[in-house]
């Protein structure tokens, strides 16, 4: 462990990602775990961080720590500040917030604002990390999650975007909500998914979801096609709100990329895949190039 030049933390809502990196920005270690913001107990962030991380310290007792995400939360470790679209990524290492925890220089990037009235924290590494894997300075950036995002990257800036809280609905509508009361199992169904996919595209959002109970009391709609309609419904509204757009670069895996690939196809809309793990790596690895140019190779 002796060649850790720097150490890169995803730390989120619900989960923790730690990696430790040579110069080169190769990856020497990983850890991770469920030790994300809400399961930090007494806010002894350093305990977690010194629970996954430790050895490295020992290791390394130079390696400075770069973290982004929720750990930047007001209800984080320490709050760090929203840069205000257009944000350009050398933006966020001049806006970082630094501190010292036992004589190891730690960061927290910044998360990003469109207006004031619309905020990330995380995304926006991912963005431009996705930018340096793809060599795409333009593009329109969806990335699918409890509360999805798409974002617009022009000439290499982040000029806005908008946050679609359908991961959350989806889970209140069929958990909370006479409208998926009749739902049973979550099985997935193509014909329900693009029933509620086309059902999106002309309807209020508030109106299009409560077919998935009137359809099935009078007989049109399988109980257990209620899920996938509903997330025909919500993933459709989503693409529906972008309108007549170009290629779309889809930052996702596993069964919501799929939906989302379903989706963009269903409405002839272009895209191409990038993995988000990776892209959130070359984005904390270009911010650290940034940050220490004398620890880490450009």
């Amino acid at each position: 462990m002796s060649r850790i030049n720097f150490i890169a933390v995803d730390w989120g809502s619900s989960s923790f990602r730690a990696w430790a990196l040579d110069r080169t920005g190769q990856i020497l270690d990983m850890r991770k775990g469920p030790d994300g913001l809400k399961a930090v107990s007494n806010l002894d962030f350093d305990g977690v961080i010194r629970r996954h991380c430790g050895a490295w310290f020992d290791a390394a007792p130079e390696a400075p720590v770069l973290m982004q995400g929720m750990v930047g939360a007001r209800t984080g470790w320490v709050e760090a500040a929203y840069a205000r679209c257009p944000v350009r990524f050398d933006d966020l290492g001049r806006q970082a917030t630094r501190f010292d925890v036992n004589g190891r220089s730690m960061v927290i990037l910044p998360g990003a604002t469109a207006d004031g009235e619309d905020v990330m924290r995380g995304e926006e590494i991912q963005i431009f990390g996705a930018a340096a894997l793809t060599g795409k300075t333009t593009a329109l950036i969806c990335i699918p999650g409890t509360h999805s995002k798409w974002a617009q990257l022009q000439d290499d800036a982040l000029t806005g975007f908008r946050t679609f809280i359908t991961g959350e609905l989806f889970q209140l509508l069929l958990q909370h909500s006479l409208v998926g009361a009749l739902a049973q199992g979550t099985d997935f169904s193509e014909a329900a998914f693009l029933r509620g996919l086309d059902r999106a595209v002309d309807l209020p959002l508030a109106h299009a979801v409560f077919a998935a109970r009137a359809s099935t009391l009078t007989g049109g709609m399988a109980a257990d096609d209620v899920a996938s309609f509903l997330s025909g419904v919500l993933i459709g509204a989503e693409c529906a709100a972008q309108g007549d757009t170009g290629p779309v670069l889809l930052m996702a895996s596993g069964v919501l990329a799929d939906r989302y690939q379903r989706a963009l196809d269903h409405r002839g809309i272009g895209f191409d895949t990038v993995d988000a793990d990776a892209a959130t790596l070359a984005g904390l690895t270009r911010a650290a190039q940034s940050l220490w140019p004398d620890r880490v190779a450009a």
